[in-house]
């Protein structure tokens, strides 16, 4: 239903979105319309895989439109989760190589937040490769749902943490849109950056037959210098590709959507510097956490390219019979990433011990080669909306062949480190979930999940360093569930509860060596496990005026799944248990007919329940890459500038201190345990930006600047207790243009 003016303030349609959603910072349009004939849709998403209004969902869901944060200068995924509380991005300096936290739930080795591209799963299951989540330029996106705690009922192991869930526009039967854009922008201490995109979407035949496709290029200059090669714009990458999709409504029952995308990425070096680990001042001069060189300096001595590439494919097939709908989503994904990393300072000298006849080795650049092909198949039967009883059944499986390449190279070369970790996933699940309505008012949901997988692993490896490891077959089983309460108070108000389960599977090790060829990590790690616990509240002010979302959630985390590094390489480990508690809250105010202000604030404490010398870490101790607080505050006005549509706005967000590694500890016998990593505390920082825009015609345009204030901080720190650690700074002060021509 649209709401008009006439009826009821725009922004306060605006508040209405927010009372729906759990986490949501700002939701203006790309480009103003016109103030005097303002219009919205009611928000639907397909959190329950079903349709429902964003206001019944009983779960803490964030809506984002990319759209406008593209249009506002935010290009990756990372600047768009800073808007939703309670989920925090460790920036690796290296796209589609960063880490979604949601709630202190990690997904740096093992998938723990999984991504969807409509309904089809996109990235890897296991540890093998790398975590992969879109950033959203290369599709023709609609909204981007942020789904947090476990969804592993109705969408698998890999979504303990939550979901990220890439909404494409679906190809109009009927009308036809498309535009060209053009994005330039200049950061402090970079060059130009250049992002240009077309898409289009319409009917090849009316109402039977649709397409929609986009495509675009992003040059983005660096602004981290190496002094040491010397090389101005280090970070400097490129990433181009596109997507389309084929919609065919073959009858007034069954319709047909074939979708791909493909995308490619290449960057000079990561947008990281060099700084001091967290214990001992490596660099005379300089204390725990500063950098080596300048602020976005670094002095890796080797270069250090990364390539990324992705395709998927995907066929999606529904059958509308009378008592309920028919799905079948079959999908093929690629994806290969090959890296460098600059390990002179820790394994040169070390390489010298093992090879003194060629000492000194004057680099060594540990060369990775990652990536899967995976197929996956799923079946699902949901019923038809009802005001007593709505279920859904449905079956999974995939199949994926992943592979890991790892060496390090000397200068002069010897056969020092070589790992070749191939490795084949299957699964195999069933679900059902059921909501029986007691009352128009009240209704309960319980869903359940059964998964059986097997992970054939092996580890060919030569050098000093690596034990192989021989084909070896992981097998496994678990039960899923959830459980939700729901009450509708009235129609501006609404309560609910929500227990789930989730969980990921275990696997194998690269198993590591110290110099007396002793074991330094296990040669397997143990499946995690989690029961969520969430409560909320969900309403609008009787006038429209004023919404808010409120959520408190408790997370009992067992033998979960996280990194250990040893040897100076990164691995999985368990530790024994931990606990993610806190509250999230997100707020929207009609101030006037044209100005909005929106705002979001989450506490979350995830910390160790039990003393484990494994990680060094004792009861209590504050998990990594999770902020205690996070804030946002959006500032919207619409207006007429003369007889075009306008906007002006302003955002704020501010992102708490949070620790990196384990501080070690003594036990009540007396022994210390020393850490994995040595802790190192990353400060808070504030982030401003501004933005506006006025339409004319066909044109949009915009202006925006990120990072006002030039704010430097570290977004990352990964401490190390033999190298100097690799930082991410903020990005530095941008300014930027977008033009769009919109030629249907």
């Amino acid at each position: 239903m649209k709401l008009h003016k006439s009826t009821i303030h725009a922004a306060a349609a605006i508040a209405t979105c927010f009372a729906a959603a759990a986490t949501l910072s700002h939701t203006q349009p790309a480009f103003a319309q016109d103030a005097a004939d303002s219009a919205l849709e009611e928000v639907i998403v397909t959190a329950s895989r079903r349709e429902e209004a964003l206001q019944d969902v009983a779960l803490s869901v964030a809506v984002l439109d990319p759209a406008e944060y593209m249009d506002a200068g935010f290009r990756g995924l990372s600047d768009m989760l800073t808007f939703v509380p309670g989920v925090s991005v460790v920036d690796t300096g290296q796209p589609f190589f960063n880490n979604v936290y949601i709630r202190g739930i990690n997904s740096q080795l093992a998938a723990g937040v999984a991504s969807y591209v409509d309904e089809i799963p996109f990235g890897s299951s296991t540890v093998y490769t790398v975590p992969t989540p879109l950033d959203g330029t290369l599709l023709d996106l609609g909204t981007l749902d942020v789904m947090k705690g476990p969804q592993g009922t109705l969408y698998g192991a890999s979504a303990m943490g939550g979901i990220l869930k890439f909404n494409t526009r679906e190809a109009s039967l009927t009308d036809w849109t498309g535009s060209v854009s053009a994005d330039l922008s200049s950061t402090n201490g970079g060059g130009l950056n250049q992002l240009y995109r077309v898409n289009a979407n319409g009917p090849i035949a009316t109402d039977t037959l649709g397409v929609s496709f986009t495509a675009f290029w992003n040059d983005k200059a660096g602004y981290i210098d190496n002094v040491a090669i010397p090389a101005d714009g280090w970070d400097d990458y490129e990433y181009y590709g596109g997507s389309g999709s084929l919609r065919w409504a073959a009858t007034d029952k069954l319709e047909i959507k074939l979708q791909a995308l493909y995308q490619n990425s290449t960057q000079g070096g990561a947008a990281t510097i060099q700084a001091n680990h967290a214990q001992d001042a490596l660099l005379p001069g300089k204390g725990p956490g500063e950098p080596w060189f300048g602020k976005y300096e670094t002095g890796e001595s080797t270069q250090n390219p990364t390539e990324y590439e992705a395709t998927l494919y995907g066929l999606t097939v529904e059958y509308q019979f009378d008592f309920g709908k028919l799905t079948s989503v079959t999908s093929s994904q690629e994806m290969q990433y090959v890296r460098n990393v600059d390990v002179t300072v820790p394994y040169a000298s070390f390489a010298d011990l093992f090879f003194p006849q060629n000492a000194p080795h004057s680099s060594a650049t540990l060369v990775g080669d990652l990536g899967f092909d995976k197929i996956t198949q799923e079946l699902r039967l949901t019923s038809n909306s009802s005001d007593t009883f709505e279920w859904i059944v449905g079956g999974f499986y995939t199949d994926e062949d992943a592979f890991n390449i790892q060496e390090v190279v000397l200068v002069p070369p010897e056969d020092f480190f070589f790992a070749n970790f191939p490795s084949n996933y299957k699964e195999t699940s069933l679900f059902a979930t059921g909501t029986y309505y007691f009352s128009p008012n009240l209704d309960a949901s319980v869903g359940v999940r059964y998964a059986d997988y097997s992970n054939d692993v092996e580890l060919v490896a030569s050098g000093p360093l690596l034990a192989p490891l021989p084909l070896t077959e992981i097998d496994d089983s678990v039960t899923n569930y959830l459980f939700n309460l729901r009450y509708r108070a009235s129609d501006q108000l609404s309560f609910y509860g929500r227990a789930a389960s989730g969980y990921r599977p275990g696997g194998a090790n690269f198993t590591l060596l110290d110099p007396n060829g002793q074991p330094l990590t296990n040669p397997f790690f143990e499946p995690d496990s989690m029961w969520s616990y969430e409560a909320g509240v969900k309403g609008i002010s009787a006038d429209g005026r004023f919404s808010y979302d409120v959520a408190l959630f408790y997370l009992d985390w067992e033998d979960f799944i996280i990194s250990v590094t040893r040897g100076g390489l990164t691995v999985a480990g368990n530790a024994e248990s931990a606990a993610s508690k806190g509250a999230e809250a997100t707020l929207g105010f009609a101030l006037t007919e044209a100005l909005t202000l929106t705002g979001s604030v989450a506490y979350t404490r995830a910390e160790l329940t039990a003393d484990d010398p494994d990680l060094g870490g004792a009861d209590g101790d504050r998990l990594p890459n999770s902020p205690d607080w996070q804030a946002t505050l959006d500032l919207d006005y619409r207006f007429n500038l003369g007889d075009l549509p306008a906007y002006a706005g302003a955002a704020w967000r501010y992102k708490g201190d949070m620790v990196v590694g384990f501080a070690g500890y003594t036990d009540a016998a007396g022994n210390y345990w020393q850490p994995s990593a040595p802790r190192l505390n990353i400060e808070s920082y504030n982030l401003i930006d501004l933005r506006a825009g006025v339409s004319w015609g066909n044109l949009d345009f915009a202006l925006y600047v990120t990072n006002l204030l030039d704010e430097w901080a570290y977004m990352n720190f990964a401490p190390t207790f033999v190298a100097p650690s690799l930082a991410t700074p903020t990005r530095p002060r941008t300014f930027g243009a977008v033009a769009r021509w919109n030629f249907f």
